[in-house]
């Protein structure tokens, strides 16, 4: 078995030889995955790789931080939340969706180098090429797009309308249709201090196939 060592998050020669596009790098209380090749739900844990559809459930004081394996983009879930993780690779770079079922998100976005991430909800679907921001849906009420830095566009499903939203400000699109931007106020970031919890350097170990069937082990050693 090749045992393989990277430091400070070099991933590109991960992504390019494995079927797993994200990591599970801090877990706090019940968080849970389902993979869906068998729609077993278990418990997840520090260091467990994922794939293209898994989804991820946070119980009320679950806490959840994923990380791609391609460029370090970091996404963060709260508590009472359901999201499914999507990647699909294009060379060594994974071209990023996430399907946010309900729940508060909070995610920090490496530039996509001419791809955009993609966000979905029932209500909307965000555009992201690079960025840091938070995200509340919850049905029957709509999202809320706070952006903290970059650039990201929101389209409101039911009606097809587009808007930018900039730096300090915030999106909220219902599922009446309506979509409008205002400043963004403290309430809009309520809910969303556990989002800064301090990711702890760690050891991280777990076994990958290549493209040939090899088995490696991988060693990855972040802050």
């Amino acid at each position: 078995m090749k045992r393989i060592l990277i430091l400070c998050l070099s991933l590109c020669s991960i992504s390019s030889a494995s079927s797993k596009i994200a990591l599970a790098i801090k877990v706090n209380g019940k968080v849970f995955v389902i993979e869906e090749a068998n729609s077993v739900k278990q418990p997840l844990k520090p260091g467990t790789p994922l794939k293209d559809k898994d989804k991820i459930l946070t119980g009320k004081n679950g806490f959840v931080a994923i990380m791609y394996l391609d460029d370090k983009s970091v996404v963060k879930m709260l508590g009472n939340s359901d999201l499914t993780v999507s990647g699909k690779r294009s060379g060594t770079q994974i071209n990023k969706s996430l399907d946010i079922k309900y729940g508060k998100i909070a995610a920090s976005i490496s530039p996509q180098k001419g791809n955009e991430f993609r966000i979905a909800t029932p209500t909307s679907v965000a555009s992201v090429k690079g960025t840091e921001l938070t995200i509340d849906s919850q049905p029957g009420i709509g999202d809320s797009f706070t952006l903290l830095e970059g650039l990201i566009e929101v389209t409101n499903t039911i009606t097809g309308e587009s808007i930018e939203v900039e730096n300090g400000e915030t999106a909220v699109s219902t599922p009446e249709g309506s979509l409008e931007v205002h400043e963004t106020t403290t309430d809009d970031l309520a809910g969303f201090e556990d989002a800064d919890v301090e990711i702890p350097t760690q050891e991280l170990r777990f076994e990958v196939e290549d493209e040939d069937g090899n088995i490696k082990e991988i060693i990855i050693r972040f802050q």
